[in-house]
């Protein structure tokens, strides 16, 4: 799961601090993007979104941890 992911980080780690000011569904999607190597198409499946939101949260989410690692 992307909790199990996140939380495989060490607790100092920035990029697990940094994952966890992201809002759940998006911080779900790119874990389960990066981490898990899924599709968007998958995604989209999986969280019952249609794949604009998914494409939106993925790109968000990276903009976001990008600002926040600096």
């Amino acid at each position: 799961t992307p909790d199990d992911a996140i939380s495989r980080l060490p607790e100092t780690s920035a990029l697990r601090r940094c994952l966890e000011q992201i809002e759940r569904p998006r911080r779900d999607a790119v874990v389960l993007a990066y981490a898990h190597g899924m599709s968007h198409g998958e995604l989209a499946g999986r969280l019952k979104v249609p794949l604009g939101t998914v494409k939106s949260w993925v790109r968000r989410s990276l903009t976001s941890l990008q600002e926040c690692m600096g």
